[in-house]
Order: structure tokens, then C-alpha cells, then sequence
């Protein structure tokens, strides 16, 4: 089972932008839920997916954080799969990283002393959320959100090199004395 089979079988369903178009989805989400770029990886849109991606994931404890992000992604033409992939990086397993680099992001942010929290933060990771500095770890998170997705934007469009553009096929040369020979 490869892409191209899965499309194959897509389309005998009926599940095909050009039979969809028209549709109940397509009246409802428009071009935009049917658009190519919406649903295959290109340069522009995994990019832009960062950019939509990122600031949500960091936003922790947010619930539905898919709900919040596929509207987004719709609207700036981004890659759907990759949005939602992305906010499966803020799981119960990560926010023993996540969390306190989104905390000493914001003490540090707020001017505090970073080498007292550090040993705090990582001895009880988890205390950040029970010792009433919300604040600091959403302030970590509002402002690492947006440089994530803008850093993830620039490695994508630096790594995945844009296509040269495609020549025209030359006109096929015709010898003299042949042109009305058809």
C-alpha cells in the first residue's frame, strides 16, 4: 500500500477534490479544505504549518489544542497533517521538558536569577505547575511559541531548497521546405 493506491481508492469512493467540489465540505470549509497544499507537504506549507503549529503546542495545559489549530492552518493554507502532528509534541511524556523550559523562559523574562530556579525546576519538574507560577510558565510559553514556529519556518524554507523553475519544451524546429508537409 503505497500513496498512489491510496489515492486510486480514494477516488473510486468518491472522495476526489473534483467530486467533492460542490459538496456539503466543500460549501461549508470552501477551496481551502480541498486544496493540495492543504493535505500534501509542500515548501510553503510545512512552513507555514510551523507557524501555525508551534505557539499552540506551547501554550501548556490547553485542551483541544487540535481544535484551536486546524481552523488556523485552514485559514493560512497550511499543512493540516503536520499542524496536528505538531500538537502531539505537548503530551503528558513531554512536559517534563516542555514545561520547564517554558517556566525559565518566563523568570527569565521577569528578571529573576536563573541559577536558583534551575536547580529547583529540574529536582521537581512537575512543582512548577503546584507552586502558583502560572504567570512565568505562560509568559515562557507566549513568547517560545512564536520563535519555534518562525525558527522551524526559516530551517524549512533553508533546508527544503525551492524547485528551479521548469523550462518550456522548445518548439519542435520544422526544416524549411516541410512546414505545410503534414
Amino acid at each position: 500500500m503505497n500513496f498512489r493506491w491510496t489515492i486510486r481508492r480514494l477516488h473510486e469512493w468518491g472522495l476526489s477534490r473534483r467530486k467533492l467540489r460542490g459538496g456539503f465540505l466543500h460549501s461549508r470549509l470552501g477551496d481551502r479544505f480541498l486544496a493540495r497544499e492543504t493535505w500534501i507537504p509542500s515548501r510553503e506549507s510545512l512552513a507555514r504549518a510551523f507557524l501555525v503549529g508551534m505557539p499552540i503546542t506551547m501554550i501548556p495545559l490547553l485542551p483541544l489544542q487540535s481544535v484551536f489549530a486546524c481552523p488556523l492552518a485552514l485559514w493560512a493554507r497550511a499543512n493540516l497533517p503536520v499542524t496536528i502532528f505538531l500538537q502531539f509534541l505537548s503530551t503528558p511524556l513531554t512536559a517534563v521538558i516542555h514545561l520547564p523550559i517554558c517556566y525559565l523562559t518566563g523568570r527569565l523574562l521577569l528578571g529573576a536569577d536563573l541559577s536558583a530556579e534551575w536547580d529547583q525546576v529540574w529536582a521537581d519538574p512537575m512543582g512548577i505547575v503546584s507552586r502558583g507560577s502560572l504567570g512565568a510558565l505562560y509568559l515562557g510559553a507566549v513568547v517560545l511559541g512564536p520563535v519555534l514556529g518562525a525558527l522551524g519556518y526559516f530551517l524549512t524554507h533553508l533546508i527544503w531548497k525551492a524547485q528551479p523553475p521548469r523550462a518550456r519544451k522548445a518548439a519542435a524546429v520544422v526544416p524549411k521546405g516541410q512546414e505545410n508537409a503534414a
